[in-house]
């Protein structure tokens, strides 16, 4: 039997008109919002005229705040609430799949109401093609996870790989991806400013992008990352490559890195004492 039911709300990434008159509907009768920042989200009512209460819902206290909220849901008066993020479709890096995953335990229905995602926006506005989409979120900060996070996408190819940047970080994760897959078939599309002012979609490989945003005097606005990556030969994958992937077959499988790296030399058909040997120094 429903207990009551939660919509997950996208809200504006830039121009207001965004907003579906559903997502207004709907934050307008629901008894309270959980929203990454309440002074944030409390503009947003204002423009619109929305005097649905706040609660605070962000990375930093959604694990402590879960059952508060859940609790409130089902003890409100009409066993309704909905969440939000800063811009955009709640869930996708960003807070909200932990009480979304409480929800369902507690029979509460979910409904998503669609809207804004600069995720969908930047691979509609890319013009890529491939049988399949990794999105990545935004990755981490070093550049030996970053290197395993490439191998993914390589071993994955063809496929398109979707990523979230920071102005501050974007050349040098371009550059990574450069060092890695150096003169293979990768083309991208850089995204930033969706749906704002400035908004731009840059197409090229990684070194015409790298040129073109080292030549500005000042980068700018949250990027979404498309990268196109063809099927790439055998012959394309470097020892790093195949040594990384032993590696964690090893772990996965939970044997010797010698054994893993003899079953991985059958895959790729090179002497496993190279890619053990490799394995070590990695």
């Amino acid at each position: 039997m429903n207990s009551g039911t939660l919509y997950i709300v996208a809200t504006p990434i830039g121009t207001l008109n965004d907003f579906s008159p559903r997502a207004k509907e709907v934050l307008s009768q629901v008894d309270f919002i959980a929203c990454e920042d309440t002074r944030h989200t409390g503009k947003l009512l204002h423009y619109f005229q929305i005097k649905t209460p706040l609660e605070s819902l962000h990375a930093h206290n959604e694990k402590n705040k879960i059952n508060f909220l859940i609790s409130k849901l089902l003890n409100s008066e009409n066993k309704m609430a909905a969440i939000v993020t800063d811009a955009g479709t709640p869930c996708i890096s960003d807070p909200g799949s932990l009480l979304i995953a409480e929800a369902h335990k507690n029979n509460i229905t979910i409904q998503s109401i669609p809207g804004p995602s600069s995720l969908t926006a930047a691979l509609a506005a890319c013009g890529f093609i491939q049988p399949r989409t990794i999105f990545s979120g935004f990755l981490d900060r070093s550049i030996k996870n970053q290197s395993q996070e490439f191998e993914l996408w390589k071993h994955s190819a063809p496929c398109i790989a979707v990523i979230f940047e920071s102005p501050k970080r974007i050349l040098n994760t371009l550059n990574n991806l450069l060092n890695y897959f150096k003169n293979d078939d990768i083309y991208l599309c850089v995204s930033k400013e969706i749906s704002k002012k400035f908004e731009e979609h840059k197409i090229g490989n990684c070194k015409e992008i790298i040129e073109y945003y080292s030549n500005l005097n000042e980068i700018q606005g949250e990027f979404v990352v498309c990268i196109n990556i063809n099927k790439l030969n055998k012959e394309a994958l470097d020892l790093d490559a195949i040594a990384s992937e032993a590696i964690f077959h090893s772990k996965s499988k939970n044997l010797s890195l010698k054994q893993g790296c003899k079953e991985i030399s059958l895959k790729y058909n090179i002497n496993s004492k190279d890619i053990y040997n490799k394995a070590l120094k990695l």
